[in-house]
């Protein structure tokens, strides 16, 4: 690992760009990061930057998205424990850290299997066309009463993305939504031998996925881990049972994307209700519960009484229950983590003001008898996401974060 960086802004302030940091690294994708579309990642460089220099022995990540605290764990031998509210990181966190060889053959699908699948949900004929839905039901059919359990997750992967372009859903927008560019896509479909283009388009994907999951497991620490990875948990309410070495992560940001609502289609096919859905988007940071008063940061309240100017009660909520939420579980788990807390987030924007939110963190910890290490401050140089004009969360223009920042805060011995 480059141990350089590109200049020093000050004290413990430090501009970088981990993609040149952690030059070893190829690429965001490369093994099986990217296996699945999942919005606002981790890229493995600072992954890896964090796991070689603050890593320790087991690593914590309780916001953990897809899963790529988990799969460079895997690739560099370190134990690892995981949780996330969305279900499907169960899924692409399994697919991700297969072990052990996989040929197509053994992912193929019996598109004449006899029992079919279909969600539990209300709105499902307005997402798909009734000509897909039949082959699409036989797929899931397959998937669902046929398939062994160690090879589901590697079926579902290509399957949901077979699932997502069959859809009305618009592919480049990250929460589910339907365009007309989707419905155009939808009707060209249809208008040809979509059968053949759908079983076709899945043995492609699956193609894919054998790739990725041969160059993982070539480049994967040949050693067991010890993991611990829990999907449809509420990480703000819960309590680590045991100690960590060190805990990373990146959580939601201050104007969230709705995640569950961007895996929607993918949950009910894998089996969810939609009241266990509606369940799961209470619980999303920044539209969940929690107290006032938890967050200890000058800051925050410096903040707090600008944004009470604005006379906004929707924006003055999600900056309140986002502090505070992000607080509570702080205040419940910090006694857990033994030596370093990594938080990687961006100071986002919200009517002109850009929010701190690291320096915020960092003064709670602080009140917590925590010590400021260090933060990295990275330029932001490609997003995955299309840009909207409006932003889900504030329903305000949307203005982009051009850094991210990794806080890294030091146990006080």
């Amino acid at each position: 690992m480059q141990e350089t960086l590109d200049s020093y802004i000050g004290g413990k302030y430090l501009t970088t760009s981990f993609r040149v940091l952690v030059s070893e690294i190829p690429s965001t994708t490369y093994a099986t990061h990217g296996i699945y579309f999942y919005p606002a990642k981790f890229i493995p460089q600072v992954v890896r930057f964090f796991l070689e220099k603050y890593g320790g022995g087991t690593v914590f990540d309780p916001f953990a998205g897809s899963g790529t605290v988990g799969v460079e764990c895997e690739i560099i031998g370190k134990n690892y424990v995981l949780w996330e509210l969305n279900p499907i990181m169960d899924v692409i966190i399994k697919a991700s850290t297969y072990r052990g060889e996989v040929k197509p053959e053994e992912l193929k699908i019996d598109w004449g299997y006899k029992e079919t699948f279909l969600p539990n949900w209300k709105n499902l004929e307005y997402w798909y066309p009734k000509e897909f839905l039949s082959f699409l039901s036989t797929a899931w059919g397959y998937y669902h009463y046929a398939v062994k359990e160690e090879l589901k997750p590697l079926i579902a992967i290509p399957l949901m993305k077979l699932s997502k372009y069959f859809s009305y859903a618009d592919i480049k927008f990250p929460k589910l939504f339907k365009s007309k560019e989707a419905e155009q896509r939808v009707s060209r479909l249809l208008s040809e031998d979509y059968i053949r283009i759908m079983e076709e388009m899945y043995l492609e994907e699956v193609s894919k996925l054998v790739k990725k999951i041969s160059e993982f497991n070539n480049i994967r620490a040949k050693n067991e881990v010890k993991k611990i990875v829990r999907s449809g948990i509420d990480s703000i309410n819960e309590k680590l049972g045991t100690e960590v070495d060190s805990l990373l992560t990146s959580p939601p940001y201050l104007q969230a994307q709705e995640y569950i609502r961007t895996s929607k289609l993918e949950l009910f096919w894998l089996g969810h209700t939609e009241e266990e859905v509606r369940q799961l988007m209470k619980k999303e940071i920044p539209y969940n519960s929690v107290e006032d008063d938890l967050i200890q940061s000058r800051l925050y309240v410096q903040y707090l009484n600008e944004i009470k100017g604005l006379k906004h009660k929707g924006l003055l909520k999600i900056y309140s229950t986002y502090f505070n939420s992000l607080a509570k579980f702080l205040n419940n788990n910090h006694e857990k983590v033994i030596n370093f807390i990594g938080i990687f987030v961006g100071p986002v924007k919200i009517r002109g003001m850009r929010i701190p939110i690291d320096e915020i963190l960092r003064e709670h910890l602080e009140s917590l008898g925590w010590s400021h290490e260090a933060t990295y401050i990275d330029q932001i140089v490609s997003r995955r996401l299309s840009k909207v004009e409006v932003n889900p969360a504030t329903k305000m223009p949307d203005e982009r974060t051009p850094t991210e920042h990794l806080l890294i805060m030091r146990r006080k011995k």
